[in-house]
C-alpha cells in the first residue's frame, strides 16, 4: 500500500536561484513565434467514456505539435483541468501509439487521462517532441531503446536549436497552456499538472517556471540532478548543473501544493533529503507531499487513485 510521507527538517532555507534564472539556464521559454490554432474534435475511442476530445495545434520552434482536451460529461465536473506532458497523447486516453505497441504493458495502466478523468477532472494531453520525431520514422518506429528511439531526434535538436532539449519540451507545454487560456475550452477552470516518469519530468518543470499551474504532482520524476537521466541527450544533453540542485527548482512551487510520488526507483527513500530540503520553502513546511509505495517504476492504478485524490483535495 502506499503511505503518504510527511518529511520535516528545522535547518533555515538557502535562497534558489529565480525563476527568470532557471528558465534562461534550460531555455525554457515558448518560441517567440510559436502560435496555436484549433484543431478537429473527435470522441475518444474508449468505450464507456463519454466526451470529447478537441485538439490544440500548437506552431512550437518550426515544428507542429497536436496537444488534445478532454472533458468528461459522464461525471460531475470538478472545474480543474490537468495538464498532462507525456510522450504521447492518445495512449493517456488508452487508444494504441506506435510506442505502446512495442510495450507488454497493459495499456489501460498508461491511461492517466482516463483515470483523472473519471473523477470528473477535464484533461490538457501534450506530447512530446522526441517521440513524435520518432514515431514519424520508420528506421525508428520499432526501436526500443531509448538511445536507439530518441538520440537522432536529440541530434536534430542540437542542429538546430540553442536551448537545452528540456528547456524546448518544457517551452512546449507552457504553449500548450497559452493555448488553452485562449481557446474558450476551459474558461473558469483552476490549472493543475500531473506526469508520470518523462511526464514527471516536465510537469516539476512547469509547475517551477509557470505559475499559472495552481497545484501539482508528479510521479518517479527522478529528483536530483545526480541521477545519471538528466544527462542524456533528450533532456540536458549533458549540460546538467553542478552548482544547483532541483530543491532550488521544487521551492519555486512554494506555496503552491506539490505531491511527489514514487515506488522506490527514481524517487523514494533515497532522495527524501533533497525534498526536506526543498520543504523548508513551504510556509510552516506544509504544502510538499510525499507518496511512496513499492511497486517500482511502475505506476498502479492504486496509487494513481491516490495522486487523484490528492489534487482532488487540494483543488476543491
Amino acid at each position: 500500500m502506499p503511505s503518504l510521507h510527511k518529511t520535516s527538517s528545522t535547518s533555515m532555507p538557502t535562497l534558489p536561484a529565480d525563476r527568470p534564472w532557471w528558465q534562461d539556464r534550460l531555455g525554457a521559454i515558448p518560441d517567440p513565434d510559436g502560435s496555436w490554432r484549433p484543431g478537429v474534435s473527435r470522441a475518444p475511442e474508449h468505450p464507456g467514456v463519454r466526451g470529447e476530445i478537441h485538439q490544440l495545434l500548437l506552431t512550437s520552434y518550426g515544428t507542429e505539435l497536436v496537444a488534445e482536451f478532454f472533458r468528461p460529461t459522464s461525471v460531475p465536473s470538478t472545474g480543474v483541468v490537468v495538464v498532462v506532458p507525456s510522450y504521447d497523447t492518445p495512449a493517456l486516453f488508452a487508444e494504441p501509439t506506435e510506442r505502446t505497441a512495442l510495450s507488454d504493458q497493459d495499456p489501460a495502466l498508461g491511461a492517466h487521462g482516463l483515470q483523472l478523468a473519471e473523477v470528473g477532472h477535464a484533461v490538457l494531453a501534450v506530447p512530446w517532441w522526441f517521440e513524435q520525431v520518432a514515431a514519424e520514422d520508420p528506421a525508428l518506429a520499432a526501436a526500443r531503446g531509448p538511445a536507439e528511439r530518441y538520440g537522432p531526434a536529440a541530434a536534430r535538436h542540437r542542429r538546430e536549436q540553442s536551448v537545452t532539449p528540456l528547456g524546448r519540451s518544457i517551452a512546449d507545454v507552457m504553449l500548450a497552456v497559452t493555448a488553452l487560456e485562449g481557446s474558450s475550452l476551459a474558461e473558469g477552470d483552476r490549472l493543475a499538472a500531473f506526469g508520470d516518469a518523462l511526464g514527471g519530468k516536465l510537469a516539476l518543470h512547469l509547475a517551477a517556471l509557470d505559475p499559472r499551474i495552481e497545484v501539482a504532482a508528479v510521479h518517479e520524476a527522478g529528483l536530483g540532478f545526480d541521477q545519471p537521466a538528466w544527462g542524456d541527450p533528450w533532456y540536458l544533453d549533458g549540460d546538467v548543473p553542478r552548482d544547483h540542485d532541483q530543491d532550488e527548482l521544487l521551492a519555486l512551487i512554494s506555496p503552491r501544493p506539490f505531491l511527489v510520488s514514487g515506488g522506490g526507483d527514481r524517487d523514494g527513500e533515497h532522495n527524501l533529503e533533497l525534498i526536506r530540503t526543498a520543504r523548508r520553502h513551504w510556509p510552516d513546511e506544509q504544502g510538499l507531499d510525499v507518496l511512496l509505495h513499492d511497486s517500482g517504476h511502475a505506476l498502479p492504478r492504486s496509487v494513481m487513485a491516490g495522486i487523484r485524490e490528492w489534487l482532488r483535495e487540494r483543488t476543491s
